[in-house]
C-alpha cells in the first residue's frame, strides 16, 4: 500500500470517527436553561382550613405545580407548624422541568387553641437574566402558603371506635361496628360510611354486612348534633381471606438413596408460622430446612403456611421413599461379628455331618 492509499483510509477513518461522535452528541438528552427569574411553586392548601376541629388529629392535604421552560436543578417542599423546625416532605435534587406532586399526612396529637400552619416550596438553580440572553445566574425562589385553625375539644363530642380495630381480619361476611360518643343529649344523627361509599344511618352499633373484598378499607363514623359542631372518627382495617399458596420444589414422589434430603418450598405471602407434618409428626420451621435421619421406609409430607391473618395454607402432599445402602465404611464394624457367626455356622455343620458318618459306620 502506498503513502496515499495510507492517508486516504486515515482521513475516512477520522470522518467516521467524527460522524459517530456528532451522532452521540446529538442523541444526548439536552436540557435548556430556563429564563428567569423562575416562576415559584404555587400552592394549593385544602386541609386544614381556618375553622375549629373538634379532634387532636387533623389532616394535612395540599397540592405543589409548577413549570418552566427550561429545566431547573432542585426542589423542595417542607411545612411548619406553630413557628417550629420545618419538616421536609419532598426533596428532588436533579433537573427537572415540571413538578406535579400532592401531598397527605397527618397532624397530631395537637393541643387545645390555636395554631398556625406554613408551607414553603422553593425551586432553583441556573437560569438566564433574560430570554436569549447569555448572562446567568443561580438562585432559589420561594413560595408560601399559611393557615390558622383552632383545636377545641374540651367541649365536644368525641367518636371512639372500638371495633374494627387497624388489624387484618380473615372474615369478609361479617364484622361488628362498635363505637361510643361521649355526648348523647343532643345527637340529631348517627351514622357511617365505608370506601367512600354512601352514608349509612344507624341508631346504635351493628354489623358491616358483607362479603367485603380483600385487601385495606376505610370506615369513618360521624355524628351530627344540634348544638354543637359535628364529629367523626376514621380508622383503616384490612380484610384476608385468601390462604396462602404453599409449593413444595425439592422433594418429589419417588426413591432416595439419602438419609438427608433438603425440604425447600416457596410461600406467595408473609407468614406467622410455618409447619410440615411427616409420618404423623408435626415440626414447627422457620423456612427451608433439610430433612436428616430418615429411615428406609415410604414417608409422607405436607407443608402448612399460616399467613398473619389467620389463614392457612396446605401444600401438595409428596409420597417418597427412601432405601439407603450399607457403605464399606458403615459395613466394616459389623463384618467381624458375620465372619464369627458364619465360621460358626460352618463348624456345626461340619461336627454334625461328622457325627451322621460315624454313626452310619458302626450300623
Amino acid at each position: 500500500m502506498n503513502k496515499t492509499a495510507v492517508f486516504v483510509a486515515f482521513i475516512l477513518a477520522l470522518l467516521i470517527s467524527a460522524t459517530f461522535t456528532i451522532g452521540i452528541v446529538n442523541s444526548a438528552p439536552s436540557y435548556p436553561v430556563p429564563t428567569g427569574p423562575l416562576t415559584p411553586l404555587v400552592i394549593s392548601l385544602k386541609s386544614p382550613t381556618s375553622t375549629t376541629y373538634v379532634s387532636k388529629f387533623v389532616q394535612l392535604e395540599f397540592s405543589v405545580n409548577g413549570n418552566w421552560d427550561g429545566y431547573v436543578n432542585h426542589c423542595s417542599v417542607e411545612f411548619s407548624l406553630d413557628g417550629h423546625d420545618r419538616y421536609v416532605v419532598y426533596y428532588l435534587r436533579f433537573r427537572v422541568n415540571e413538578v406535579a406532586q400532592n401531598f397527605s399526612l397527618t397532624l397530631g396529637p395537637l393541643s387545645e387553641g390555636i395554631h398556625q400552619l406554613q408551607i414553603f416550596a422553593t425551586v432553583g438553580g441556573i437560569y438566564r437574566t433574560v430570554e436569549n440572553s447569555a448572562t446567568l445566574e443561580a438562585n432559589d425562589f420561594t413560595s408560601q402558603a399559611s393557615v390558622y385553625f383552632t383545636v377545641n375539644t374540651a367541649n365536644q363530642a368525641q367518636i371512639s371506635i372500638l371495633s374494627p380495630l387497624n388489624e387484618t381480619y380473615n372474615v369478609d361476611k361479617m364484622i361488628p361496628l362498635e363505637f361510643t360518643v361521649n355526648k348523647t343529649e343532643s345527637i340529631v344523627k348517627m351514622g357511617y360510611t365505608l370506601d367512600e361509599q354512601a352514608n349509612v344511618t344507624v341508631p346504635r352499633n351493628t354489623t358491616l354486612y358483607g362479603p367485603l373484598s380483600d385487601g385495606m378499607h376505610t370506615l369513618k363514623v360521624y355524628s351530627l348534633f344540634s348544638d354543637i359542631l359535628p364529629v367523626s372518627s376514621t380508622i383503616n382495617f384490612t380484610v384476608d381471606t385468601t390462604a396462602p399458596n404453599v409449593s413444595i420444589l425439592s422433594l418429589q414422589n419417588k426413591l432416595y438413596n439419602s438419609s438427608k434430603i433438603p425440604l425447600v418450598f416457596t410461600v406467595n405471602e408473609s407468614t406467622s408460622i410455618i409447619t410440615y407434618n411427616m409420618d404423623g409428626k408435626v415440626y414447627t420451621i422457620d423456612g427451608n430446612t433439610t430433612l436428616t435421619g430418615l429411615q428406609n421406609v415410604d414417608h409422607k409430607l405436607i407443608v402448612y403456611a399460616t399467613d398473619e391473618a389467620g389463614n392457612v395454607g396446605v401444600s401438595e402432599t409428596i409420597d417418597f421413599d427412601v432405601q439407603v445402602l450399607l457403605s464399606p465404611q458403615s459395613a466394616l464394624p459389623i463384618i467381624p461379628p458375620m465372619i464369627v457367626v458364619l465360621v460358626g455356622g460352618l463348624s456345626l455343620l461340619i461336627l454334625i455331618r461328622k457325627s451322621n458318618r460315624a454313626s452310619a459306620n458302626k450300623h
